[in-house]
């Protein structure tokens, strides 16, 4: 009997820790990334490594990994923690491994920072609930392979954004607050300001516990909140796009899988 192939694998990189009822219901942020992006039925291996907590442990078998994932935090991309500037060493070298790298938010503004752009704090604030995004779906048929809407829905929760793309990076999408919401840097990197993990409860959640903060005004929240009543996110679309990017098996279709 010949045996098997050893499984595709892939690393979540966690960025950061969620509130209570995200950990205790959904499992946290690198949880819901790999369960988002994940096929039970083939071969593959997802490990999770705390990158927050200061394990890079990836690292020292970093070649043995199909791709990578960082995750969202509520940690700034531009800040200077010693766990943050390990981690945008380590995106350094992880394109020098040629590796496949997908940022989510967070992971996003990171990659931008350590491969040549920049990150900061959104001069128009915070920008949370569903928004539209304005597809550039040429490049992403180039690039991917596959047909992608010239419009998507997504779930969106950061007052940071990415003010400058790396020099040899393209822009796949922008909306009306965020110009840079999706970049990519061949098939290699892919990055995402928006949330395909999130779900309406988490968001729920979040805005509560910004709310709480006073983070924003009540009628910020209610405006969000109320975004989901008016839009739908297109979840199994950007789940589509971020499988397609990871294991490189475009089909040149539209929709999802």
């Amino acid at each position: 009997m010949p045996s098997l192939p050893p499984p595709r694998r892939y690393a979540v990189l966690g960025a950061g820790h969620a509130t209570e009822y995200i950990e205790r219901v959904h499992g946290g942020f690198a949880r819901m990334l790999a369960r988002l992006l994940g096929d039970p039925e083939t071969n593959e291996r997802w490990d999770t490594y705390h990158v927050v907590d200061g394990d890079f442990s990836f690292l020292d078998e970093a070649e043995a990994f199909d791709g990578f994932v960082i995750t969202g935090s509520i940690s700034d991309a531009h800040a200077d923690d010693e766990w943050i500037l390990r981690l945008r060493d380590a995106v350094q070298e992880l394109c020098r491994l040629k590796k496949r790298v997908l940022g989510i938010c967070f992971g996003h503004q990171i990659i931008a920072r350590a491969l040549g752009g920049a990150t900061g704090r959104a001069e128009v604030g915070w920008e949370l609930g569903v928004k539209t995004l304005v597809v550039d779906s040429l490049k992403i048929g180039e690039i991917y392979g596959i047909e992608f809407p010239s419009r998507v829905e997504v779930i969106e929760s950061h007052r940071d954004q990415v003010s400058a793309i790396p020099p040899e990076a393209v822009v796949l999408a922008s909306s009306e607050k965020t110009k840079f919401e999706m970049f990519a840097i061949g098939d290699q990197i892919l990055g995402i300001q928006s949330h395909p993990e999130f779900s309406k409860d988490v968001m729920m959640d979040i805005i509560q516990n910004q709310l709480s903060a006073n983070s924003f005004s009540a009628e910020f929240a209610n405006d969000a909140i109320q975004s989901f009543e008016k839009s739908k996110p297109d979840e199994e679309v950007m789940k589509y796009l971020c499988k397609t990017f990871l294991k490189g098996n475009g089909k040149a279709k539209s929709g999802a899988e």
